[in-house]
């Protein structure tokens, strides 16, 4: 039996697993479903990460990197090409992997799965389904393989942290930004990010706008804007739309152990609780809807110790506090 897994490979995994190293957890193992761990800011060109956790400014690859390092040098298992497809009766870890699919039980298991946008088809945006549609994860996919996909005149939806992100991504791929949409009276971002992007790459913020429509096919023509304070529509001409935002937590794991709805572990992880009955703890970044991944790795500490305790225990029965768990809230 391992002492500890952790199940995401991202920064906020991988910052668990070395806190619970340096805590004297023996036998760590990360499992992560894609090639290279790392997580999200492996496809962030840009620089602004690392500055809060490492004491430096680095780019999102070499940040990951750093986190990798750091946690092998640790005595981390790192597992990638590894995804967890369920729970086994006894509470293991089915587990599916290029070589063989097999069974790992643990004495505490961490949840660091993440998040991801809500893409276009559950914001029920009307219109055609053409191609170029994309949400920031994919187009920083993309762009990292050099894809022609993307287009050559873009409409981001959303003013968060993340937009701006999508901006710096479609501006390396030399995509032309048409404006960045919001339905908030202003952007979520840092102070000056609008001014910036106005400034350095001639992209306006139309804030209390709403996307109604998409049309073109085969690919995205133009899409139809609302401005909800004037009640006016107009077209604007563009081949890509980037959803940004509008976060929802991978709460599957937590959600087919079969004792919790999402919104009942969504309320558990928010309290830093147990979010499964056989000594799962999530990290907070799993379910921080508007936590930026620049901050991912920043509060590793209370699932590395709540995991310490339950490794040091073993398995258990958990009893969380029962408010939110009947109603699923």
């Amino acid at each position: 039996m391992t002492d500890v897994i952790v199940v995401g490979g991202g920064p906020a995994g991988l910052a668990c697993a070395l806190e619970l190293r340096q805590r004297g957890v023996s036998d760590v193992v990360v499992l992560d479903r894609e090639e290279r761990a790392g997580g999200i800011p492996r496809h962030c060109a840009h620089q602004g990460f690392g500055v809060r956790d490492l004491r430096r400014a680095l780019s999102g690859p070499a940040y990951a990197r750093r986190y990798v390092e750091l946690a092998e040098r640790a005595g981390v298992d790192i597992r990638t090409e590894t995804m967890v497809t369920g729970w086994s009766r006894d509470g293991s870890l089915e587990v599916t992997a290029p070589e063989s699919r097999e069974s790992l039980r643990a004495a505490a298991i961490v949840l660091a799965t993440g998040c991801r946008e809500r893409p276009r088809p559950t914001r029920l945006v009307p219109g055609s389904r053409p191609e170029g549609v994309l949400t920031t994860g994919l187009l920083q996919q993309l762009v990292e393989l050099r894809s022609p996909r993307i287009g050559t005149r873009a409409v981001i939806v959303g003013a968060e942290h993340v937009s701006f992100s999508a901006l710096l991504a479609l501006v390396h791929a030399g995509v032309k930004v048409a404006g960045m949409a919001t339905e908030l009276p202003r952007h979520q971002s840092l102070p000056g990010a609008a001014l910036g992007a106005a400034l350095c790459y001639r992209v306006p913020l139309w804030t209390r706008t709403v996307l109604t429509e998409i049309r073109g096919l085969p690919r995205v023509e133009e899409v139809e804007l609302h401005d909800v304070s004037t009640g006016r529509t107009r077209a604007v001409a563009c081949d890509t739309v980037v959803f940004t935002a509008d976060w929802i937590p991978d709460h599957e794991l937590s959600s087919c152990a079969g004792r919790l709805s999402p919104s009942a572990a969504l309320d558990l992880a928010e309290r830093g609780q147990w979010c499964d009955a056989t000594a799962t703890a999530p990290v907070r970044p799993e379910v921080e809807r508007l936590s930026p991944q620049t901050r991912s790795s920043d509060k590793p500490r209370r699932p590395g110790s709540v995991a310490r305790s339950s490794e040091e225990a073993g398995p258990r029965p958990l009893r969380p506090r029962p408010s939110g768990l009947a109603e699923g809230r």
